[in-house]
Parts: C-alpha cells; sequence; structure tokens
C-alpha cells in the first residue's frame, strides 16, 4: 500500500484487501487518528484496480467500540457547530465506503457498539463470530445514532426494529443478529476470518466493475422510483456488454467452456472437498 495508517493495519493477497481495526486495547475507537485512516483508505480503495474485494475485521475479540467518549468527554473548546463539522467527516468516508465499487465484507468478532456497528452495517456482507454482538449504544449517553445508523439498519430489520433496537439501546447478540437479517452467518471465532476470506476468494472471480454498478444502483433501490432506477439499470447494463470480461464470458460459455464466476460449481468443489 502506498498509504500509511496509524489505527488501522491493510494487507492486500490474491486482490483482495483485509482491513484489520489495530487497537483493540482501547477497543478500537473512532479517533481522530481511526478517522482519517479511514478516509484515506475509502479514496485508496476506489480509486484502485488492483483490489476487488475488502474485508474489515478486528482482531483479539474486539470488533468497534465507536466514539472515542475520552475526547466526548473533553468540553474545552468545543461547539455545536464544530461537533457537525466532526460528524461530517465522519460522513465523509462513511458514504464512500457504502458505495465503494466492489463487495466489503464486514467479519465481526465481539463487540460492534455505537459507531463500530454503523462500520459494519455499511458493508455488503456481515459475518460474526459466535460471541459478536450489536448494539445501537448511543440513547444511554443521550444521543442519537450516527455513522449512517438511521439510513442503514431500517433498511436492513425493517423501520419498527429498527426503532425498537434504537430507543431501547439493547444488544443484539450473534443468533438473534442473524435472525434479523443483521448477519448474513455465523461462526467459531477462530473460522470467522477464513470464512470471510473464502466468501471474498469467490466474489473476486465475479466482474468488479458489474458488481460495483449493481451496488451502486441496489444501493438507491429505497431511495429512488422504478423509473428512475429502471434508467440506470438500463445505462449500466449498456455499459457493461461493452466490457471485456462479458465478452469473455459469452465466448466461454458458446465454447462449453467453465465460466470464471459460476457460483454452483464452486459449492460443488467446496463440498468435494470435505
Amino acid at each position: 500500500m502506498s498509504a500509511s495508517y496509524a489505527a488501522i493495519k491493510v494487507e492486500i493477497a490474491g486482490h483482495i484487501a483485509t482491513v484489520t481495526l489495530d487497537n483493540p486495547k482501547q477497543r478500537n475507537p473512532f479517533t481522530a487518528e481511526f478517522k482519517q485512516d479511514m478516509l484515506t483508505l475509502c479514496r485508496d480503495m476506489q480509486a484502485r484496480d488492483d483490489i476487488d474485494v475488502m474485508i474489515i475485521t478486528g482482531r483479539d475479540g474486539v470488533f468497534s467500540a465507536g466514539g472515542d467518549l475520552r475526547s466526548l468527554n473533553n468540553m474545552d473548546g468545543r461547539t455545536t457547530t464544530g461537533d457537525r463539522r466532526r460528524i461530517y467527516q465522519i460522513h465523509e468516508w462513511f458514504q464512500t465506503l457504502l458505495n465503494l465499487e466492489m463487495p466489503v465484507i464486514a467479519a465481526v468478532d465481539g463487540a460492534a457498539y455505537g459507531g463500530g456497528f454503523g462500520l459494519a452495517l455499511a458493508a455488503d456482507f456481515v459475518l460474526a463470530s459466535e460471541r459478536a454482538r450489536f448494539c445501537s449504544v448511543f440513547g444511554r449517553i443521550g444521543l442519537v445514532p450516527d455513522v449512517g445508523v438511521m439510513a442503514t439498519l431500517p433498511r436492513v430489520v425493517g423501520l419498527q426494529k429498527a426503532k425498537e433496537l434504537v430507543f431501547s439501546s439493547r444488544p443484539v447478540f450473534a443468533d438473534e443478529a442473524q435472525t434479523l437479517g443483521i448477519t448474513m452467518a455465523t461462526y467459531p471465532a477462530e473460522d470467522l476470518l477464513p470464512a470471510a476470506q473464502a466468501l471474498a476468494a469467490r466474489l473476486r472471480l465475479a466482474s468488479r466493475d458489474a458488481i460495483g454498478a449493481a451496488k451502486v444502483i441496489l444501493n438507491q433501490s429505497f431511495n429512488l422510483d422504478a423509473k428512475a432506477l429502471l434508467e440506470m439499470e438500463a445505462a449500466a447494463q449498456a455499459v457493461m456488454m461493452g466490457s471485456t470480461y462479458h465478452k469473455d464470458a459469452v465466448r466461454a460459455f458458446l465454447d462449453k467452456q467453465p465460466l470464471p464466476f459460476d457460483w454452483e460449481r464452486f459449492d460443488r468443489a467446496e463440498k468435494a472437498a470435505e
């Protein structure tokens, strides 16, 4: 990586970027350094063409506890307008992450509280360990959710359940999180990162451009009417039909050759290896 980071670690292998939140002793708080790292990371990932999938995870049984309460406790010199600007700074990297034109997988082991919950919800797929727990904890200290929780959570669990989770500030443990659709699957802690890597290894064989375009459109599916979405669909499809990936895949199909991206074939190979 050309960029350097203070609060995260980034490793790249096989066109997959694994981003590890790297301050577990303090529960990976959203410090100024972390927020700058995330802004730099998201801009870098969006600009690169050698990364096809990104995994976000923690280490030592910690995902993220969200906001840095030490900084929140320091009232000297703080103003309402300054606090608003700080939230906008979070939104800058959050919106880039939410719409990053590649699959993003969150592998959550331990607590994803407050902003950490919002970070997980910004991913396309959330995998959890059996000891994972999620909480919109803001209400306990008289705040409203941030890091996009009020946009992402209702889309995942529905409006009524989102209100219940936000108003109560109660934790959601791994089993319930999967039932609610917050997570896609649950694993023993030692199997979590390998599962995320296996999912990423499959997804990287797809067309990043096609997935990226589909993601941008799907992310607008609750905001735009059908006509606007159909126009976006038509424009994206016209572009993808001219792509090298599409032309090569069609040629392989007509020549009765295996397609590079075939989920059923992946499943069969995985079962055969068991």
